[in-house]
Formats: C-alpha cells, sequence, structure tokens
C-alpha cells in the first residue's frame, strides 16, 4: 500500500478537522460546567427572595436568559391588588385524545403539556413525553404600571369555570378570570379540538386601559426541555428555537451551542423545537417588533436546552357601549395559539402557520423536495401495511435502487469502456512523458472522439444519485415515524444501536458498538473494492491513490456513523449489498468488454465529426496552449 504525498496531506487534513472539532466540543462542555453553578443559585433566589427587577441565568458564551421577576408588593396592581394576593395554586387541566395540558392559577398560562399517544413516550420508559421540565420553566405577561415598575401575570389570581375539560365529540373551553375593583377583569379563554395538538387562547383585559397600556404587553416564556431520546448530545444537536418573520422563511438560533437573536420585523410564530417534539406559540396577526430570543446549552443530562423568548403582544380595543348609548368600557384582546405535539409534518401542517412544516429540516432545496414528496409520502403509504418499520427501510432502499439502475447500468458501462481504451491511453502518457501536458492532452481527448468514448459520461450518473443519498443523510435523523420502532436488535431506528456497550469512553468513537454501523463500514469496503477494481487505475503523477483513500473512508465511517441513527446504518448496509449485487450481475451477465473493444475499434475506421462540446473543449486548449507560447517568447526576449 503506497501513500504519496497528496495522500497523507488529505489524511493529515482530515485528522486535524476531527481534533479541532473534538477540542472544540470539550471546551464548551467545560464552559458551560463552569458557569452552571451560577445559573443554579439565582433562580433559587428568585424563588426564595424576592428581586427589585430582574434575575439572569448566563450561558457558557455570555448569552443571558431572563428568568421571572419577583414582585416587592402587591400595592402596586392598581385596581387589580386584590387579585394580587397571596393564594394557593391550583391547575385546570384541557385535554383531549392527544395531548393533556395543565393551566395555572397563577397567571392563568400553561403550566404542563403531555402527549397521551402510546408512541409518544421517553425512550425506555412507560412514561409519556412531557415537553418541559414544569420545575424550571415559566410562561408570563410582564408590562409595567405608572411608575415603570414591572408588573407580572404570574402575581394574579385566577379562578377557573371548570376544573377539567376534556374535548372528546366536541371541542372543549377553559375560562379563567382574575377580578378587581372598579369592573377591572383579566380574562384567558383556552379552547381545544378532538385530534389536534392546537390550543388556541384568547386574552382579554376589561376596565385596565389606564394601568395595563401605558407600556407593551410582553408574553415571555421560559423554557427547559427534558431529554426524551436515546443520546442527549443527538437529541441536543437538533434542538433550538426556530421562528418566522413576517413574509420571510423560517429561521433558527445555533442547534450546536447557545445563541441569542432580537428579530428586526414582526414574528408569526416561535417554536421551542426538542429533536422530535416541540412547544411553539403562533399568532395570526403577527407579534409586534422587539422580540428577543436566546438558547443555551444546560450543563447536566436531564435537560435537552434552556429556551428563553420575549414577544411583545399585538393589542386590540374596542369600546363598549351601554344601551342608551353611552360609553361605558372597553375590551382590549390578544389572540393567538399553541402547538404542542411532534415534529410530524401533517400535524405540523395542521398548525395553519406557514412554513411551520420547515421545523423539520430535512434538508435544503432538492434535497428538502425529496424527502417531503418522495421518501416520505412513500415510509408512511408502506406504514399502513406493514408492521415492521426495519422491514419497509428495506423495502423503500430496493424501490429507490431500482428507480436508480438506469443510472447505476450507464455509470458501469462507462467504467467498462474506460478499461478497454486504459492501454492506449497508457501509451498516450508514455509517448509524451516529460513533455507538454497540452500536446498530451490534445491527444487524449482525440483518442476519445475517435472511439466515441465520453470520459464525463461517469460522473454525470454519480451526480445524479447525489440527491438521493444526501436525501436520505437527512430523512432519517429528522422523521419521527422511525422512533421507538425496534428491527433485529436495534431498540431505536431513529436512535444508535448498540450490541456492545463499553466501559470507557473512545475519542470520536463513543462508549458503545454499533452492529448496523459495522456492517455498513463492511459493506462499503467491498463495494468500493469492486468498484475500484472495475475502474481503470489512474496513473497521472500528483493523483492521490484513490484505493487507499475508498480504504481509509471505509474504516472512517465507523466512527462517523457510530452515534447515527440506527436506520440510516440500514440502509446504507442495505443499498450497498444491493449495488454489490448489481455490480456482480452486471459484469457477469451484460457487459461484454469484447463486444465494446470490437465497437470501440469499428468507431476508429468511421470518425466521428466534433461535436459540440468536443470543439469548445479543443478551442479552450488551443487558446490556452497559444498563451503559454506567447508567454514563454516574452521570457525568452
Amino acid at each position: 500500500m503506497k501513500f504519496d504525498k497528496n495522500t497523507v496531506i488529505g489524511l493529515s487534513l482530515m485528522l486535524l478537522i476531527a481534533v479541532g472539532f473534538s477540542w472544540y466540543s470539550a471546551k464548551n462542555k467545560a464552559e458551560a460546567a463552569a458557569n452552571a453553578p451560577k445559573q443554579t443559585e439565582q433562580t433559587a433566589q428568585t424563588e426564595s427572595t424576592p428581586a427589585p427587577e430582574s434575575s439572569n441565568a448566563v450561558t457558557s458564551n455570555g448569552i443571558s436568559i431572563p428568568t421571572e421577576v419577583a414582585v416587592l408588593n402587591t400595592a402596586r396592581y392598581g385596581s387589580m391588588d386584590a387579585a394580587a394576593m397571596p393564594a394557593l395554586e391550583t391547575y385546570t387541566v384541557l385535554s383531549n385524545n392527544k395531548i393533556r395540558v395543565k393551566i395555572s392559577s397563577k397567571g392563568g398560562l400553561l403550566h404542563s403539556a403531555e402527549l397521551l399517544e402510546a408512541d409518544y413516550k421517553k425512550f425506555n420508559s412507560d412514561n409519556q413525553v412531557q415537553l418541559w421540565d414544569t420545575a424550571q420553566s415559566k410562561m408570563d405577561i410582564a408590562w409595567k404600571n405608572g411608575s415603570g415598575a414591572v408588573l407580572l401575570s404570574s402575581e394574579l389570581n385566577f379562578t377557573a369555570s371548570t376544573t377539567n375539560a376534556n374535548a372528546t365529540d366536541g371541542a372543549a373551553t377553559v375560562v379563567l378570570t382574575a377580578t378587581g375593583s372598579n369592573n377591572a377583569q383579566l380574562q384567558w379563554t383556552y379552547s381545544i379540538e378532538p385530534n389536534s395538538y392546537n390550543v388556541k387562547c384568547n386574552f382579554e383585559a376589561k376596565g385596565m386601559e389606564n394601568e395595563m397600556f401605558g407600556s407593551p404587553l410582553v408574553f415571555r416564556w421560559l423554557l427547559n426541555g427534558l431529554a426524551n431520546e436515546k443520546g442527549i448530545q443527538a437529541e441536543r444537536s437538533k434542538s433550538s428555537i426556530f421562528y418566522r418573520e413576517v413574509e420571510e422563511d423560517r429561521n433558527y438560533l445555533s442547534e450546536g451551542a447557545g445563541d441569542q437573536k432580537r428579530p428586526e420585523k414582526e414574528l408569526n410564530w416561535v417554536a421551542m423545537k426538542q429533536d422530535y417534539f416541540t412547544a411553539a406559540i403562533i399568532s395570526a396577526e403577527g407579534f409586534d417588533k422587539n422580540a428577543d430570543l436566546s438558547i443555551m446549552v444546560p450543563a447536566d443530562s436531564q435537560h435537552t436546552k434552556s429556551y428563553y423568548a420575549e414577544l411583545p403582544l399585538k393589542i386590540k380595543t374596542f369600546e363598549m357601549k351601554s344601551m342608551e348609548g353611552v360609553q361605558s368600557s372597553s375590551i382590549s384582546k390578544a389572540e393567538f395559539q399553541f402547538y404542542l405535539g411532534p415534529n410530524e409534518y401533517k400535524a405540523l401542517e395542521a398548525s395553519g402557520a406557514a412554513e411551520f412544516t420547515n421545523i423539520i429540516d430535512y434538508g435544503w432545496w432538492i434535497i428538502g423536495y425529496v424527502n417531503k414528496y418522495a421518501v416520505r409520502p412513500l415510509f408512511w403509504f408502506l406504514s399502513d401495511y406493514i408492521v415492521s418499520f426495519g422491514l419497509i427501510i428495506l423495502i423503500v432502499t430496493i424501490i429507490i435502487k431500482m428507480v436508480l439502475f438506469p443510472i447505476t447500468w450507464k455509470n458501469f458501462l462507462s467504467g467498462a469502456k474506460m478499461r478497454v481504451l486504459k492501454p492506449e491511453i497508457d501509451e498516450i502518457n508514455k509517448k509524451f512523458e516529460g513533455k507538454d501536458p497540452m500536446e498530451k492532452q490534445q491527444a487524449t481527448m482525440a483518442l476519445y472522439r475517435q472511439t466515441g468514448v465520453n470520459p464525463f459520461a461517469g460522473c454525470i450518473p454519480v451526480l445524479l444519485q447525489m440527491p438521493i443519498l444526501y436525501a436520505m443523510f437527512r430523512f432519517f435523523p429528522a422523521e419521527i415515524v422511525l422512533r421507538g420502532k425496534s428491527f433485529l436488535w436495534a431498540e431505536d431506528l431513529a436512535a444508535y444501536d448498540s450490541i456492545l456497550n463499553l466501559p470507557f469512553n473512545v475519542p470520536f468513537y463513543g462508549a458503545h458498538v454499533s452492529g448496523f454501523t459495522l456492517l455498513m463500514a463492511a459493506s462499503t469496503f467491498v463495494y468500493s473494492k469492486m468498484s475500484m477494481g472495475s475502474q481503470p487505475t489512474m496513473t497521472q503523477p500528483g493523483m492521490p491513490n484513490m484505493k487507499v483513500m475508498m480504504n481509509i473512508f471505509s474504516f472512517m465511517m465507523i466512527f462517523f456513523f457510530n452515534s447515527m441513527p440506527s436506520g440510516l446504518s440500514l440502509y446504507y448496509f442495505t443499498a450497498n449489498v444491493i449495488s454489490i449485487g448489481q455490480m456482480w450481475a452486471i459484469k457477469k451477465y451484460f457487459v461484454n468488454e469484447d463486444s465494446i473493444r470490437e465497437k470501440i475499434e469499428s468507431n476508429k475506421k468511421k470518425p466521428k465529426k466534433k461535436g459540440g462540446f468536443a470543439s469548445r473543449i479543443e478551442e479552450m486548449q488551443k487558446a490556452q496552449q497559444a498563451k503559454l507560447d506567447a508567454n514563454k517568447k516574452k521570457l525568452k526576449k
């Protein structure tokens, strides 16, 4: 096995990138751990000791996520002072067959959200998925009184019209009201439909226009996501705040580290995405400008990310008149809805929010289209008839390979022609060794034209296959349909499989051995051996040893894919096995190199007219040669 200079340089760069990525990840974890005690202390202080303004939890990269503002005295609430008196916190339950939410009497906002369907349980647990940690998460409405003091809805006591509303045959509604003096009133109305993940919300303020609306009303949401999947690092890498500015494409904060954003435009929606599940707030009217979004990576292993959003509400005010036409009061309203459910395409689409389905990252442009409109519908169609998702992956792989077979055939045929032509190309290389490289290129192109062989014919089929190959790479980590589905030794096709758990962590590899990854890497090695063996050997000086590179690539895949979803490794393993079978069958039964050689010899006797592409290549070569000759003459002078 020979290593030339280019091969050594390529391997060195790959090693440096891997070492650099490991160092960067370790650095972020160390900084997050160093700052974690500050966050805990500050949160505890807010809960036990009232603070005049607000406490801040500082992330590893300096981003601040504010916790709730504690009120010094209830007398600052004006006509709502009576509602701000201490009282026992109670909860109202609103549910259907898909979700159950609890609404707190303190502030009248959501306290918890739980998914009820059997498929949506925490990994390796009988507990249903909870969308956030209730002890470390909070919603609030914040505003300022005439003195500039910050007031919070969570300091007001709301009374519910019912303690349990279940949407079965029709919609269920819950109303929570906080009543003050002089007919002042704050009211929350929540409604939910059967078979829905959407909770509609209506906020009303009566008789509060002189006290509440001197400053913007800001919806504040602090959410600490709970780990629900196998492998906290993989879950965190797909967790972030997604949002959409009005009339723009969806955007998101960093998925790999802490991040902060103050969007310039009004927002349609903000989503706290946690890998396969999302808690989002959506407004048809849009949230006002000056929103603040931030995210951080917790130092523990129980939480995915810490999310924070400040969203100024758009308030509509309506004048209310008595029967005699005399103005009596006014009502101010704000409407929005929550989405509390899985990152499943149809469920997200049912929210009605533009760009909301793009929370699922199926890939960019053509990759996303392939996954949305071809691969995903095929998976869901087969799932209606086949129980085993491992078997579905096998069937999908076979279908894809059948669709790509004409391209595979073209690629192999091109390789066979190049193998037949290789002795003559070697003769040209030998003839022009040490001479002008431009003359050698012209002689080679003349041979291709004379024999009717297109040297680029093998490249085009490979390029056509790339969108499918990369689409599958993006599909498996994003598609919730595979979550919790087992196959052979893999307990979850949406997470890595493990045939052996190691008592230690191997750098760049992990603390487990993935069986499907080993099979995939082994099949890649066999396929590359067969593929390279059927291709002409590159003999040009300076070119890297491709056989060596492919062998190393097969080995590196063990590290790259060890923590990837087992469904992805299963797909690539199956695809490799099918490709190996196709290559063997084509070579043995369908491609005869002797007949190809006869055809090439026949083409030599009937020279073809230069095609447009070949003519352009030759003209470019001549122009380049003329330029080189001119430069040589100048140097001689």
